[in-house]
């Protein structure tokens, strides 16, 4: 922060500042401290962002120690108020809840996200390193399990449950959790069927057959019979078993 102290040739005295305080910290500081945690963005960009502008900016000890004593604090403490304040908005509600992780094969860490469908609010989530687990596979299943663990603990009722088909996920829930009514994102099985179809579009013995034009057919194929269903699996199936007719022209 720059400070100029001006005294003029009669004794008059004027204070200018480049950023106000807040008591004695420069609120500047505080503020893009928090603006660049709350953009996603790291410090190693910032430095010369600033440069190219002809800025002093602030050192990466100052902007992590600004984040840890005063923004993460805040941020955490409204997490929890408005955790709390959907837990009490749900609390005698059966949830459709959809959970996903962020983490790859090759990730450092995992956190795993619980959304309530209907609203499109996320309750809660759990972040953990991978090497706690073991690797990604069991890392997966843990937060999984924390995070449930976590929302039935505040006397919520967890009625469906739609996750990827990792099969970890499907386990635990089975185990753990049977009163929860586990089902797959419509999501991840068009992926997954996606990376299949690919694969065997391939194949030399099927390759004359054209698949990779229907793929994007058949994957809108699957959100149709998942859509209009109405929540019953044999129609589900029936349906979707019923893209075998569109792809040889038989509709009758």
């Amino acid at each position: 922060m720059l400070r100029i102290d001006i005294t003029c040739i009669d004794g008059h005295t004027l204070l200018w500042q480049s950023q106000p305080l807040l008591g004695r910290l420069p609120a500047g500081n505080l503020l893009l401290t928090a603006a660049i945690l709350f953009c996603g963005g790291t410090y190693s960009t910032f430095p010369q962002f600033a440069a190219f502008l002809g800025l002093d900016f602030i050192s990466e000890t100052t902007l992590h120690n600004l984040q840890g004593k005063y923004v993460y604090p805040v941020v955490h403490k409204t997490w929890q108020a408005h955790q709390a304040s959907l837990f009490e908005m749900f609390k005698d509600q059966p949830l459709v809840l959809g959970g996903d992780d962020s983490a790859g094969y090759s990730a450092k860490y995992c956190c795993y996200s619980l959304l309530e469908v209907l609203s499109n609010l996320i309750l809660d989530f759990n972040l953990r390193q991978v090497t706690e687990s073991g690797s990604s596979v069991a890392v997966e299943r843990d937060v999984c399990e924390a995070v449930l663990q976590s929302v039935a603990s505040k006397g919520l009722r967890l009625s469906c449950l739609a996750t990827d088909c990792h099969t970890a996920s499907t386990a635990l829930v089975r185990k753990k959790f049977p009163d929860i009514k586990h089902q797959f994102d419509v999501w991840h099985v068009g992926k997954s069927i996606s990376k299949k179809l690919a694969a065997k579009g391939k194949l030399k013995e099927v390759v004359d057959l054209h698949v990779s034009p229907w793929t994007r057919s058949i994957v809108n194929h699957l959100w149709w019979a998942s859509k209009t269903c109405d929540g019953n699996p044999e129609i589900l199936i029936e349906k979707w078993n019923s893209v075998v007719h569109h792809i040889v022209d038989k509709h009758h």
